[in-house]
């Protein structure tokens, strides 16, 4: 009776172990694997590979990752190259190789592996893309551009490599091809760190007011952005916001950011030397150091017309939304228009229907370049952000665009009321 028992005892393991078949274990370190669980997963595709190393090549891939997520990097490399020994035409082993190797900062061999992965499927984006960013890595510049490029033929939409792209033009110093990526790569899935990168160039550009509004995005989008509320302090400082600047700097500093720390220090000390307050006493609304040059009267005079044409163009476009006419409406308003396409004699000259509300703005900022006064200013700043705005609703809500072309002719009304002020209060002196 006895000798029965061990019998069914061994046959009940045998069939046990004969139940382990590769395929089975292999399963279960792909669960072992998705759960988390790395060493299981590990040990799972090492007894796969004891049995049936040919077959189940993938096992190394997998028990590959594994490692990886490990940090055993070195059995992770191993277990790749084993799987391209046994399967040379293997895309997910260059590739996976390929990534390891390029978080390790061996840029040269991850761009081989790539190069390898791309000559046996040349119609995978992601290939491109990835070489690219080692060639990037790499400072061989024309030829990551050339990588995101083949990239983007085989995929339009696809936004990292815009982004990356334009981060290669502009240390190209090819400044327009990478504003043009930039601003195509924040309309297929906004993004801070584009917005800051596109207000970088239109700071070196000298577009302050619009480096201003892609700082002011890219903080919204990353509260704790540090670098992009100082740069946006920066651009505040090039437009007379001086008090307003400040406070950028003193978040910037919460935030940890040693510029900020180092500019507040120096102010500080120039503070106690001086004994005063030079950076906040620019808070005040109106800075008179042009008041009384014909430059800065020639400026009020052509603001006041901008305001009273923008006026009828908010109207006139915000009433023919009500009967189902969409409004003059540039197809881009992060594109900057030409001097051909937006000037003061073309404004005076055509009908409000036939101007576009990007020109109004564009125009506006244009003279708040040209003065200190902080209400012309904040009027311009007010405005591009609204048109931005319009321009990302144009297609999707009418009732959206019209509130803020009411908006907008609010905004151009409260200015035209300021420099009308500004007009009598000269006259009486």
């Amino acid at each position: 009776m006895k000798k029965i028992v061990v019998c069914v005892i061994g046959l009940a393991l045998a069939s046990s172990v004969q139940a382990q078949s590769p395929q089975a274990l292999f399963e279960k370190g792909e669960a072992h694997l998705e759960n988390g669980e790395y060493p299981a997963a590990m040990l799972a595709f090492t007894k796969v590979l004891q049995q049936d190393s040919l077959k189940f090549w993938r096992a190394y891939l997998k028990r590959g990752y594994a490692r990886q997520l490990f940090q055993d990097t070195s059995g992770a490399l191993n277990d790749y190259s084993a799987a391209i020994r046994i399967k040379p035409d293997s895309v997910d082993g260059y590739f996976y190789r390929a990534l390891l190797r390029r978080s390790l900062r061996e840029y040269a061999r991850a761009g081989a592996d790539l190069s390898a992965a791309i000559f046996i499927n040349p119609k995978n984006p992601v290939f491109y893309y990835y070489r690219g960013l080692c060639n990037a890595a790499l400072k061989e510049l024309d030829e990551a551009v050339l990588d995101f490029n083949n990239a983007l033929k085989l995929d339009a939409t696809f936004a990292d490599a815009l982004s990356y792209r334009a981060a290669c033009y502009a240390e190209l110093q090819r400044d327009t091809l990478a504003l043009t990526d930039y601003t195509a790569a924040i309309a297929l899935r906004p993004s801070a760190q584009d917005y800051f990168q596109r207000g970088k160039l239109r700071r070196k550009l000298r577009k302050s007011l619009e480096a201003l509004i892609d700082f002011d995005n890219a903080v919204k989008l990353d509260p704790k952005f540090a670098e992009a509320y100082f740069a946006r302090g920066m651009a505040k400082m090039e437009n007379g916001m001086r008090s307003q600047a400040f406070g950028d700097f003193v978040q910037a500093r919460a935030l940890g950011y040693e510029p900020a720390e180092k500019l507040l220090s120096q102010y500080n000390k120039a503070e106690e030397v001086r004994g005063d307050d030079s950076l906040r006493i620019y808070g005040t609304k109106e800075i008179v150091v042009e008041a009384d040059s014909p430059e800065f009267e020639k400026v009020m005079r052509e603001t006041k017309i901008i305001s009273a044409r923008g006026i009828s163009v908010a109207e006139f476009a915000s009433s023919n939304l009500n009967v189902g006419f969409g409004p003059v409406v540039a197809p881009n308003a992060s594109v900057v228009m030409t001097n051909y396409d937006c000037n003061m004699n073309l404004l005076q000259m055509r009908r409000a229907s036939q101007v576009p509300i990007q020109c109004i703005a564009q125009l506006l900022r244009d003279e708040a370049a040209r003065t200190n006064d902080q209400t012309i200013k904040d009027a311009a700043y007010q405005l591009t952000n609204i048109v931005r705005e319009i321009d990302i609703w144009s297609s999707q809500d009418a009732f959206r665009v019209r509130d803020l072309l009411l908006n907008a002719r609010q905004i151009l009304k409260n200015l035209n009321a300021y420099l009308a002020q500004k007009t009598r209060e000269k006259q009486n002196e």
